[in-house]
């Protein structure tokens, strides 16, 4: 696909279904009626009218006159017979299911889709995959590019880190939905090439097989529950679909706890399943697998020192399977159980993506809530709490009517004119990623994301800065004296700030599109360690000053100690990434503040806590640079992330 395109990819393979955007590289699950997946079952009115995202729960609760399909890509393929009225078209089932995904993703990212990826089992040929071509024919859209289950699978698992050279072969094992895919795929310069498939099937399905065990051990011989379960059918319905869905239900629960109940036909009482239950139900298939595994290397012509990985998609509930496909291949399987993994996986086969700068991209938005100006509206505040308090405890020494001098903390004006320089580094944070009106029309195309960070950090850069300014003005004007000492410590705590903002403002939109997720996470301020900082700031100064909340030396001495210890922990927070450094740097700045704080010592440790900040700023500004530039990025990466840096 060319840069800047919008792919949606499908996964009909799976129990239920997933979908994925890629966008200029950055790939966005869907969710479907709110759901990270839409179970597959669909029921036709008898108008002929459609409901998707249907399970066989809603299905039991459906009118009479309408008709439940369990899963339409079951009925792709199968003859038509004439004899069955209202039988529905399959294609048409699954053209509601396209258009039914396409719309919720269109609405999530914002857009217009305009390629679509489906991911579908292994043994569908020519015939099936020729129906989903006419599918999204039918949704209004070109052939889809098709991927098989194992193929997503394997390329999923190297965006994980597996690493499986080329003309090495992978082993993959499906076992959601059933029956259980044994596949053996061979890494190619293009992707990977199927050499084997084998499914392993079962009398009877295994949510079957459990209620059978369920019921062997719930219920006496002679129940008639058990000659119902125990008769020879393929039909799984005999054991009632009430029952086999509380089997799901149960599988589900016993992924999270050690126990679930299953609701037993009345009046039974209700029976309790353990994993180990679930282990014994599942022997049938267990005892399979070694010689599944050897046949397929067989049919795949390799032995086992050619395989390079195992790759399983786990059944629910089913946690020895791992062990057995382990026994059988030799190799432990790396397990995927995420709901999106497939349609991830093919996502990576199917688009072409080069990555573009953020100036070209378009992230997705959403709509500015208040909640989204909260880490910004408390920076703002923890700014002017200082002001305030910095200007409201000042000496002022008059003569006569004039003032002849004034004593205040400088450097806590500096640390008010830094935390301004933060607040407007917050605002601009979000403007790549929210909006404050509706969407852009047709005459009003929708700004780039390197149109917004230029805007918003080169906005901060001058707004920040002038507010700092007029705070130094303000002191001066309250105080009703010269504003200069005043000016120079807020701006000038200040300005380094600023002059970041504005370096990132030039050369972030340079940014590639692939690393904007990260370079935003990285930009967006530290909240907690700045009202970390004010807290420790304002309680020394309240300390030395005996003000709110600190009004007896008897306590101030401990307020203040506290307060320092307070700063060094959010300069120690600050100052570096790395978890180590600040679980060794924390505690040491945290005491060594407390032990010299003094009236003399606290412009220094605040002081401290400004070079913080400014070398926070210099690291974004270095990151930044080395993202935008990256062939000569090597450099700067040695001073920004540095190990422990």
């Amino acid at each position: 696909m060319p840069s800047g395109g919008t792919v949606l990819s499908i996964d009909l393979s799976s129990s239920a279904i997933a979908a994925t955007v890629s966008r200029y590289g950055l790939k966005i699950p869907i969710l479907i009626d709110g759901r990270l997946v839409m179970p597959p079952g669909a029921a036709i009115g008898p108008a002929g009218e459609i409901y998707l995202g249907l399970d066989t729960t809603a299905a039991m609760s459906l009118p009479a006159d309408h008709r439940f399909v369990d899963n339409p890509t079951d009925l792709l393929g199968r003859p038509t017979n004439a004899a069955v009225g209202a039988q529905p078209d399959p294609v048409d089932l699954l053209a509601a299911v396209l258009r039914h995904v396409t719309h919720h993703a269109a609405v999530q990212v914002n857009g217009p889709i305009t390629a679509l990826t489906v991911t579908v089992p292994p043994s569908w040929g020519p015939r099936r995959c020729g129906h989903v071509s006419e599918a999204a024919n039918r949704a209004g859209f070109p052939p889809p590019a098709l991927v098989t289950a194992p193929a997503a699978l394997a390329a999923y698992a190297t965006t994980l880190g597996v690493t499986v050279p080329t003309g090495s072969c992978v082993l993959i094992c499906q076992a959601d939905p059933e029956p259980a895919i044994l596949t053996v795929l061979q890494t190619v310069a293009d992707g990977y090439r199927e050499l084997a498939t084998q499914q392993i099937n079962l009398d009877r399905g295994l949510d079957h097989h459990i209620a059978q065990h369920i019921i062997r051990t719930a219920t006496a011989d002679s129940d008639p529950l058990r000659a119902v379960t125990t008769a020879p059918s393929t039909n799984e319905a005999d054991c009632g679909p009430a029952l086999l869905e509380s089997v799901r239900t149960a599988r589900r629960l016993l992924a999270t706890q050690d126990q679930a109940p299953i609701l037993l036909p009345a009046p039974r009482q209700p029976a309790v399943i353990t994993r180990d239950d679930v282990t014994v139900a599942a022997q049938p298939l267990l005892d399979q697998i070694p010689g599944a595994v050897d046949e397929l290397l067989d049919a795949a012509d390799i032995d086992k020192t050619h395989l390079a990985n195992v790759i399983l998609r786990p059944a629910l509930g089913v946690p020895t399977l791992a062990e057995a496909l382990t026994a059988a291949a030799g190799i432990t399987p790396t397990l995927i159980d995420h709901p999106h993994a497939l349609a991830d996986g093919a996502l990576s086969l199917t688009t072409t993506h080069q990555p573009g700068p953020a100036a070209a991209a378009r992230l997705p938005r959403v709509r500015l809530r208040v909640g989204d100006l909260t880490g910004a509206l408390l920076l703002g505040a923890c700014s002017l709490a200082l002001l305030l308090q910095a200007v409201l405890t000042a000496d002022i020494s008059t003569y006569s009517t004039w003032v002849v001098g004034v004593r205040t903390s400088l450097p806590q004006l500096g640390a008010a004119g830094a935390l301004v320089m933060l607040t407007a580094f917050a605002v601009a944070h979000l403007a790549p990623t929210t909006w404050l009106a509706g969407t852009s029309a047709a005459s009003t195309p929708e700004p780039t994301t390197g149109s917004l960070i230029r805007r918003g950090y080169l906005t901060a850069a001058v707004g920040g800065a002038i507010t700092a300014a007029l705070y130094g003005l303000a002191t001066g004007t309250a105080v009703r004296f010269d504003y200069t000492p005043y000016l120079k410590w807020t701006l000038g705590a200040a300005l380094p700030l600023a002059a970041c903002a504005a370096l990132v403002a030039a050369t972030a939109p340079r940014i590639s599109a692939d690393d904007l997720p990260s370079w935003l996470a990285m930009a967006r301020p530290a909240i907690t360690h700045a009202i970390t900082a004010t807290a420790g700031i304002y309680l020394m100064r309240a300390a030395l000053t005996l003000t709110t909340p600190i009004h007896t030396n008897n306590i101030a001495g401990i307020a203040g100690s506290i307060g320092a210890a307070l700063l060094g922990v959010a300069t120690a927070l600050t100052m570096s990434r790395s978890r180590t450094i600040r679980a060794i740097t924390a505690p040491g700045l945290a005491i060594g503040y407390a032990l010299v704080f003094t009236v003399d010592t606290t412009s220094a440790l605040i002081v401290g806590y400004l070079a913080a900040l400014t070398w926070w700023g210099i690291r974004l500004t270095g990151h930044t640079l080395r993202l935008a530039f990256a062939q000569s990025g090597t450099a700067l990466g040695r001073v920004t992330d540095r190990p422990g840096g």
